[in-house]
């Protein structure tokens, strides 16, 4: 029983396990082509995620115009002017003067939006529509000057609806679009 021992022992000693070397190269080949496409897609995010930044930045820039636009509406008293790139309503903001600054109660101004295809102005004046303030740019990007919508006419509106397109940036990628729209609540009857 202890020769046996031995002689398992003496074999075991003596039989050399372990890799070949085309197993070995086998192995490497594997490991370098897991690494490679693991660096290719980090590459392409590192790569992509500028673009990815600038469309979440449009994004955010069309939601934010898109709610002061609406509650701007909202607020409205007479829509002025009512075409596809132009709104002009009275309306309240909140400011100190027409086409100042900010203050902490509203005041009736005249708030004139013109939009063209790559961006859309804000101006304010006073009522009689005297006295603009600084334009404004409130979005930039658009695809189309074909903003504002309105209901049941553009010659008497109580309802205007507004679409922000922007064109993809990349082959592949879906155009963005932010739609809103608002009924003036004091609207004059």
């Amino acid at each position: 029983m202890v020769a046996r021992a031995l002689r398992a022992a003496r074999r075991a000693a003596g039989s050399e396990q372990g890799f070949t070397l085309p197993e070995l190269l086998v192995a490497l080949m594997l490991g370098l082509l897991v690494m490679g496409t693991g660096v290719m897609v980090f590459s392409a995010s590192v790569h992509t995620q500028p673009e990815q930044q600038a469309r979440g930045g449009s994004i955010q820039q069309a939601r934010t115009s898109m709610e002061r636009l609406t509650r701007e509406v909202r607020q409205g008293t007479e829509v002025l002017v009512a075409t596809s790139n132009q709104l002009s309503l009275l309306t309240y903001v909140p400011s100190t003067t027409c086409g100042g600054s900010a203050g902490t109660t509203a005041i009736p101004c005249r708030v004139t939006y013109s939009c063209t295809a790559g961006s859309c102005i804000r101006v304010e004046a006073l009522p009689n529509g005297s006295s603009p303030g600084p334009s404004e740019t409130v979005v930039t990007g658009l695809l189309s000057g074909i903003v504002f919508g309105y209901t049941p006419s553009s010659s008497d509106p109580t309802f205007v609806s507004v679409t922000f397109s922007f064109d993809a940036p990349a082959a592949g990628d879906d155009a963005i679009t932010v739609q809103d729209g608002a009924t003036l609540r004091n609207a004059s009857s």
